[in-house]
């Protein structure tokens, strides 16, 4: 008998999905049985996206990359116009890419903070507004929208929290308007994973030994919990889910 499983034939594209937390969330959907969409930004990223499409390929997977600087309105609607050609429908959509420039007030300039804007919220709104048109034809969907714990406890710098805040509001903007056509939409709010631009951030700040210590459960996580989360707001599991923001971190939002 063939074991089901969660995302069988579904297709799904993840911004950002060629390393860290998006990698994670590429291979986990895989693994699950989807069509796996990996959306890269520029060609210094293209090397990571094709050897993470090649190794899901090799291991039986259905995967792809696409090129798109999900900023770009143009970019992003040509992005899920080419998957809708190939596949014919989009049924998941995972909001991950993102840029941190872990500027402080004093050195964040007017170009840094529209960047940051551009990508981790006009990006995010080029993408879905590009998803909802196939989704509402399918009368089925299902969008995940990263955030972070910055959104909580104003750490970092303000471009990086203005836009993670923000995003909790276009959440569950989209999930009380499309629920009655069979999209869902919910967020995630990862805390500090073991990704290279949290090493960066901890580099900058503080110790990552020194840092744990303020995490009730210990350690840092590998990308795969915040994997493991996305199925689940992926898949049927959460059926009954909409508008919700998911907090992954270790409890460290509890301080």
């Amino acid at each position: 008998m063939r074991t089901m499983v969660k995302l069988d034939g579904r297709v799904a594209v993840v911004t950002g999905g060629q390393r860290g937390l998006g990698k994670a969330i590429v291979e986990e959907f895989a693994r699950e049985g989807a069509v796996c969409v990996v959306n890269y930004p520029g060609a210094g990223e293209a090397p990571d996206a094709e050897a993470l499409v090649a190794s899901l390929v090799a291991g039986g997977g259905r995967a792809t990359a696409i090129r798109a600087d999900i900023a770009d309105w143009d970019a992003a609607h040509g992005m899920v116009g080419r998957i809708i050609d190939a596949y014919g429908r989009l049924d998941i959509l995972v909001n991950n890419a993102g840029i941190n420039t872990l500027r402080t007030w004093e050195d964040l300039d007017r170009a840094s903070w529209d960047r940051t804007l551009a990508v981790n919220l006009t990006g995010v709104f080029n993408c879905c507004k590009a998803a909802l048109e196939p989704m509402k034809r399918q009368h089925r969907g299902n969008i995940i929208n990263m955030s972070s714990i910055a959104a909580f406890i104003g750490r970092g710098n303000a471009d990086y929290i203005a836009s993670k805040n923000a995003l909790l509001g276009l959440t569950r903007s989209l999930a009380r308007q499309y629920g009655r056509v069979g999209i869902r939409a919910n967020a995630i709010a990862p805390g500090f994973h073991n990704t290279e631009m949290v090493r960066e951030a901890l580099r900058a700040k503080e110790s990552a030994d020194e840092f744990i210590k303020q995490v009730p459960l210990g350690f840092l996580p590998e990308p795969d919990s915040i994997g493991k989360a996305a199925l689940f707001l992926a898949s049927d599991d959460s059926y009954y889910i909409t508008g919700h923001m998911l907090v992954v971190d270790g409890g460290l939002t509890l301080r």
